[in-house]
């Protein structure tokens, strides 16, 4: 037999009582279920009150940033990268405009943003005659795409923009 473990004894009569018996559950006081409910409503009022300020940021981050045009819906609806040597940029200010140039007129307009909701007032430009006819067109279909605007998604390089059916029309990066 091993020695460094005593044998049980089975008669019963020399059984140590068991000194680990646990308390009986104690029931749940209601300061405790104030308490619990107090840091449910805590942590619903951090959900919803953040929430909006959220989707305010999107409007916000837009505005810190000077925008140039990737791509964007040509007449056809086609989604096109701008043509080389032509430089189309956004700046959308904090006063609710937005200004930049359209690729060779310089274009002004009136812009609202609710949540992820934009909505972006025809275009005013300057009427200077462009070279060429692309340019022209591209200059065209840009300015009208921005008045088609719905939504809005903002990332730390880009700014989508999408029309009403949720399609993405202009494509823009930092810069």
């Amino acid at each position: 037999m091993n020695d460094d473990f005593p044998e049980a004894s089975h008669d019963g009569e020399h059984a140590e009582p068991d000194s680990t018996n646990p308390l009986p559950p104690q029931p749940l006081g209601l300061k405790f279920y104030l308490a619990l409910a107090l840091v449910g409503l805590l942590v619903l009022l951090i959900l919803v009150i953040n929430i909006p300020g959220i989707r305010a940021s999107a409007g916000a981050s837009m505005t810190r940033a000077n925008w140039t045009l990737q791509s964007y819906a040509d007449s056809t609806g086609a989604l096109v990268t701008v043509q080389p040597g032509t430089k189309i940029t956004a700046m959308f200010g904090s006063d609710g405009k937005v200004t930049g140039s359209a690729g060779c007129n310089q274009y002004g307009a009136a812009y609202t943003v609710r949540d992820y909701a934009i909505t972006i007032s025809p275009p005013v430009s300057t009427k200077i005659l462009c070279s060429g006819q692309y340019i022209m067109q591209q200059e065209s279909d840009y300015l009208n795409d921005l008045s088609g605007i719905a939504e809005l998604r903002i990332s730390e390089s880009g700014l989508r923009l999408f029309d009403r059916s949720g399609k993405p029309v202009l494509v823009f990066v930092k810069g």
